[in-house]
């Protein structure tokens, strides 16, 4: 096991080959909270980095947008689409490259926590249009970096997987639970450390915090719990379970909060996989 005295400073800076998020993509993030935003601004962002400019272009040409041709100017792209998607899609693009790899520490096959993590975006979503608590747009991008810190404590997972999965099995907790006791703290928080570390805007630090324990937050309350019914949609259709898939502990003061009576969750549970699916196709030109 790890040490409780192993700090989630110490854990990171000694963690190689950390993911990361091009600068460019967290300009963007941070303009769109700006009332001088633009399309102009937006696009002279972006095109800071060639490579994300070309993921981005890729994806609004995709089929699943429709366009009438080929758009290779991204600020027409940006006018077209609108601020809002463009944003979405720099994230994306940004972010696809490291949540695609195997994360072995957590029993995640290539594209496995990708998977995860569009299912969690996809459903936070669902939950914030039907609970019009929050912005859904806003709910599908800091769900989609919910999950960063496993990404992280991965490399300090694989030797001791057996060992936490047979403690999870005994107690009869889920697995984020027995990082806190391994560690004294889970995967949320270092992710919230990473976000912290990277100034990422305060939602995305908060959803990472409290993802699994969303009575706990005390800002952005509707965007967290919206995320926690994301991922507990997630799990419940098995996509991206992973080691830490055997058991969820599910809020129900998460439908309470958002204003969802039960027959509502039960709707968004059985539109949940056709969603999904459909927003699936989009990111396909992504490889």
């Amino acid at each position: 096991m790890v040490s409780p005295q192993f700090d989630i400073e110490t854990l990171v800076a000694k963690t190689k080959d950390l993911p990361t998020i091009p600068a460019a993509a967290i300009k963007v993030l941070h303009e769109t909270d700006k009332s001088t935003c633009n399309a102009q601004s937006i696009a002279q962002l972006l095109m800071q980095d060639h490579a994300l400019t070309t993921r981005v272009l890729r994806l609004a040409n995709s089929a699943y947008y429709g366009l009438s041709r080929q758009v290779s100017d991204l600020q027409e792209a940006v006018v077209i689409l609108g601020i809002r998607t463009v944003r979405n899609l720099a994230l994306v693009a940004g972010s696809y490259p490291w949540m695609t790899r195997e994360i072995k520490g957590y029993d995640l096959g290539p594209k496995a926590l990708w998977v995860h993590s569009l299912g969690t975006a996809v459903g936070a979503q669902m939950a914030a249009k039907a609970s019009r608590k929050t912005d859904a747009d806003g709910a599908f991008l800091v769900a989609l970096l919910h999950d960063l810190g496993k990404v992280v404590l991965a490399v300090w997972l694989e030797q001791r997987m057996g060992a936490m999965m047979k403690m999870a099995r005994e107690k009869g907790v889920s697995f984020h639970e027995i990082e806190r006791m391994a560690m004294g703290f889970d995967h949320g928080d270092v992710g919230a450390h990473l976000a912290t570390k990277w100034n990422l805007p305060e939602p995305f630090i908060n959803v990472m915090k409290f993802h699994h324990r969303p009575a706990e937050a005390t800002s952005d309350v509707a965007l967290v719990d919206c995320v926690h019914l994301g991922d507990y949609m997630t799990m419940s259709m098995g996509l991206g379970l992973g080691a830490d898939g055997m058991r969820y502990e599910f809020d129900p003061g998460t439908l309470e909060r958002l204003s969802l009576e039960p027959e509502q969750f039960e709707e968004l549970l059985s539109n949940f996989v056709d969603e999904f699916e459909r927003q699936q196709k989009l990111f396909e030109a992504l490889g």
